[in-house]
C-alpha cells in the first residue's frame, strides 16, 4: 500500500511540474499549503529561500502589492499564487520572477510566462480564467488580452483595477 501511494505521489509530482526546467524547491510545498489553508493569498520564495507573503485581497491584488512593495524580493523568486492568468503573469514578468506556480493557471499564462523564459508549474491547468459568475472572461484578463508587452499589460491592468474601484 505504501509503495502504491509513493508511486502515485511521484506520478502526481511529474504531472504538476511538467514544463518546469528546474527541480521544485522544498519551500514550494510549504507555500502551496499556506495558500490551500488560506494562511496566504500569494507567496514569494525569494532567491535566497525566504518565504514572503502578500497582503490579503482578491484577484491579483496581493501579487500586485508584492510587486509594488517588494520588487527586490520578486527578482529571481518563485511566485506561488491561487490563480494565475495573463494578468498575474504580466506582474511576475515585470517583477523578474524566475518561476511561477499557480494552483490554477490558464494556458495563456503558461505561454506568456514561457515566452519570457519563466518556468511554470500548476495544480490545475485551465483554458482561461473566468469571471465570478463563470459566464465570461475575468475583467482583469480582458484588460490584458492580446497585449504582448508585459509593461503595457501592467499599465492596462492597473487602469482596469482603478476603474473597477470607482476611479477614473
Amino acid at each position: 500500500m505504501m509503495r502504491m501511494i509513493s508511486l502515485f505521489g511521484a506520478a502526481l509530482t511529474a504531472v504538476l511540474f511538467s514544463g518546469c526546467t528546474a527541480a521544485p524547491e522544498p519551500q514550494l510545498e510549504t507555500a502551496r499549503q499556506m495558500i490551500q489553508t488560506n494562511r496566504a493569498e500569494c507567496v514569494l520564495i525569494t532567491a535566497d529561500g525566504r518565504l514572503v507573503t502578500g497582503e490579503r485581497g482578491h484577484g491579483v491584488n496581493p501579487l500586485l502589492t508584492l510587486y509594488e512593495t517588494r520588487q527586490s524580493d520578486m527578482a529571481g523568486a518563485t511566485v506561488v499564487d491561487k490563480v494565475v492568468g495573463r494578468a498575474a503573469a504580466a506582474i511576475a514578468i515585470c517583477g523578474k520572477a524566475r518561476h511561477v506556480h499557480g494552483e490554477v493557471m490558464s494556458e495563456d499564462a503558461v505561454k506568456f510566462l514561457q515566452k519570457h523564459a519563466i518556468t511554470t508549474s500548476q495544480t490545475l491547468l485551465v483554458p482561461r480564467i473566468l469571471n465570478r459568475k463563470r459566464n465570461g472572461l475575468c475583467p482583469l484578463e480582458q484588460s490584458v488580452a492580446g497585449i504582448d508587452d508585459p509593461a503595457k499589460a501592467l499599465v492596462s491592468l492597473k487602469q482596469r483595477i482603478a476603474t473597477l474601484r470607482g476611479g477614473k
